[in-house]
This record gives C-alpha cells, structure tokens and sequence, in this order.
C-alpha cells in the first residue's frame, strides 16, 4: 500500500475553496471509541495498607497504567514526584475508595510516584517505560474536529483520503447538541452535513434517523454503536472507494445557525485494506473555546504511527482565500491533555533549534515560513492537534495530519 505523502490536493466545490482533513476531542470526540492496542496495568492503591500493589510495574510507550483505591476509609494520592516532590507530570488528589485514576504514558523513562500522605511510611511506587516493541504501524481509526461554525464560507469542511485498493466503510457525524452534557452552552443546534468528492454530492443528512429521501435509517446507524445521541444531529454511513481518492464532510447549521460543532468520521472496517490518510479540517478560528481542536485515534496496529501535523493560515491566501489566519501555533497533545510539542513557525522548534531538514524531508512541509508543523511517532491512543492564532489573533485556517511511511 502506498502510504507516501500525496501532493497537495485541493477539491472545489459549489461556493468553498478546500484542502484536506484532520480530527479530535478527549470526552467529546472519542467517547465511542478505543484504541486497539494499547495495554492497561492495573495497581492496587492502599488496599488496607500504606503501599501500591505492585509498586513497580514495567510498561511501553503508549501504555495506561490504572490505580485502584479500594478503602473507603483511608485516603491516599498517586502523585509523580520522588521524596514527597512533585514533579507536576500527573496526581490523582485525595481519594477515599471506590475510585480510580490512570494515566497513559507516552515517552521512555523511568517515572516515580508517592502518596503525598503516607510517602514517608514508604508508599511510594515506580514505572518504567520501555520502547515498544517493533510491530506492524497503527492507523487513524476515529478523525474529529470541534469548532465553531458559521456560516458561507466559515462553515466547518473537513476532509480525509483513503488509501489502499479496498473499498472502506465509515461512518460520518455532525454533532452539535449533546455537546451540552460536556457542559457547552453554545453548541450547532441542527447540524446538517453534507459528504462530497472531487466533483459529486455523495450525501446529504439533516436528522441523523432519517435520510434526505424521507426512509429510515435508524437501525443502519445503530448497528455502528455510535449513532449520536441526539435526534437532531445528522450522521451517514457509506462505502467509499479507496485508491487515493479524496473526500469532504461539509458541516453548517440548519437555516443558517452557527455554534460549536463536531465533525467526525469513524472507520468501521479496520481490517480492509485501506486507511484513512491525509486529514484535516478547515474553518474560521477564533479564540477560548472557539480555537480549532482536531483529534485522532491511532490503533489498528501494535507500533507506531509516523507522521506529520500541521496549522495552516497564510498560504492559504493562494488558493483565493480571504481573511485567513496570519500567523497559527499548533499544540500536539495525548489523551491525558498533556503537551507532547508545540510549535509556532514551523522551521524552529519551541527550544529555538532546527527543524527545516526533518520537515522539508517529509515532502509536505509548510509553504509559508509562519506557519506551524510538527513531526512525531505515535503509539496506538487519542491525540489532539489545537490550532489557535499567535497572540490572540482570528481567521480561517486548516488543521492536517498525514500519515508518514
């Protein structure tokens, strides 16, 4: 399968300028999916005693470690640190049981940890993380991005290509008023999203249980496990040739409303063989909560994934669009909202140090000097790609993720 970084591809529809897709959002995008890899280490925290069981565990990149309190009557932490310091890379707080806390490790190393009340009584604990072990890549198997939609042309396009030979079924959902029970108020209220190729309408969905022609198709949707949860968002479920061949989800507001919005694609059939690649989204970029927050969940494979994202902005002045993002930053973080990179312009990273060479050799580096990428090997877990505007600035804007060799 060709998994080389394809030239820049762009798809014109109607009345929209395009280029291609990404996708995320911890609870709010992923909460139907889970990596396929990726292992759990369970620990016993207290369990009657002052110590955690086992206290040394030895794990690989990617991996969860999950801590049990099972006393209801003793309170303890999980704290990262050593002699009672911590080192601010996770803690649990006070807990009485039944509770739980995990963490997903995501670099080599050796991580010690202590319960803040009992460390002197030597409740204290190791983990260790090894490399892993050498296996066939992973692959995006859930692609979603959350922004706010608007309306002509900053409505919320994202877009994906599908590699390989075989034909693959996906799920496509625009997601809007659930996004309350994560407690945000100003959400799409109808969500309408539109799927499309190069020069076709492919789908059309208004309210996710009935297609455009008035039949059902509730049970179809449900047969997936993530149909949406509310009547009103809009989902369609379809087999997509693959060969390279380049697709757009389009979602906007019924009658024109705007609010927070999640467009997202799952693939329901991992073991084709076909891949969802090159991805991203494009929209109008504000500031908060209304910065671009694109996510992606890697598994199908027990290695790592190589590849390469990117915040968009300037250059895509060239393709005939107005009032683009002038100057984008770009975070990458894992499942646990910890910052894995930063970056601002792309051919420095954060430390001040080159990173020209390591781009330019993925064949897909950015064109304008101000925009913002970085380079990674991820293992099986969700991501999050954020894509804001440097001190606070607004305009349209992409967020990209293509997958490396």
């Amino acid at each position: 399968m060709n998994t080389q970084p394809r030239a820049e591809t762009k798809c014109t529809l109607p009345f929209r300028t395009l280029r291609r897709p990404l996708a995320w959002l911890t609870a709010l995008c992923f909460a139907c999916s889970t990596s396929a890899n990726a292992k759990t280490v369970e620990v016993d925290t207290g369990g009657g005693a002052v110590s955690f069981t086992p206290s040394d565990v030895t794990i690989e990149v990617g991996d969860t470690v999950k801590w049990n309190w099972e006393d209801p009557q003793i309170p303890h932490t999980v704290t990262s640190g050593k002699n009672g310091v911590f080192n601010g890379l996770f803690d649990s707080n006070g807990h009485r049981g039944p509770f739980t806390f995990s963490f997903t490790f995501t670099n080599v190393g050796t991580v010690d940890y202590f319960c803040r009340n009992h460390f002197a009584m030597g409740m204290v604990g190791i983990v260790r993380v090894v490399a892993a072990t050498t296996a066939p890549a992973g692959q995006p198997l859930n692609i979603s991005t959350r922004l706010r939609v608007q309306t002509g042309e900053n409505v919320m396009i994202g877009g994906f290509i599908i590699s390989g030979t075989t034909p693959k079924k996906v799920i496509l959902r625009a997601i809007g008023p659930s996004l309350v029970n994560a407690g945000i108020q100003d959400f799409l209220a109808d969500p309408v999203i539109e799927v499309h190729n190069a020069t076709t309408t492919l789908a059309v969905n208004d309210n996710w249980k009935t297609r455009s022609d008035g039949t059902s198709q509730q049970a179809e949707v449900e047969s997936t496990t993530v149909a949406p949860t509310n009547d009103l968002e809009s989902a369609t479920v379809m087999t997509l040739p693959a060969n390279n061949a380049n697709y757009t989800a389009i979602v906007s507001g019924k009658n024109a409303t705007t609010g927070i919005g999640v467009v997202e694609v799952y693939d329901l059939d991992q073991a084709a063989d076909s891949k969802l690649a090159n991805i991203s989204t494009r929209g109008f970029i504000q500031t908060g909560t209304n910065v671009m927050i694109g996510g992606f969940i890697l598994g199908g494979g027990s290695g790592n994934m190589n590849l390469i994202v990117r915040g968009i902005g300037p250059s895509l002045a060239g393709a005939g669009v107005t009032g683009a993002l002038a100057d984008p930053t770009l975070e990458l973080r894992n499942g646990n909202g910890a910052l894995l990179q930063s970056n601002n312009n792309w051919k420095t990273r954060t430390d001040g140090s080159s990173q020209q060479a390591e781009i330019e050799a993925t064949g897909v580096a950015p064109t304008n000097d101000l925009e913002a990428a970085i380079v990674a090997s991820l293992p099986g877990g969700p991501f999050t790609a954020i894509v804001a505007g440097n001190n606070g600035t607004t305009g349209i804007g992409v967020v990209e993720l293509y997958r490396l060799p």
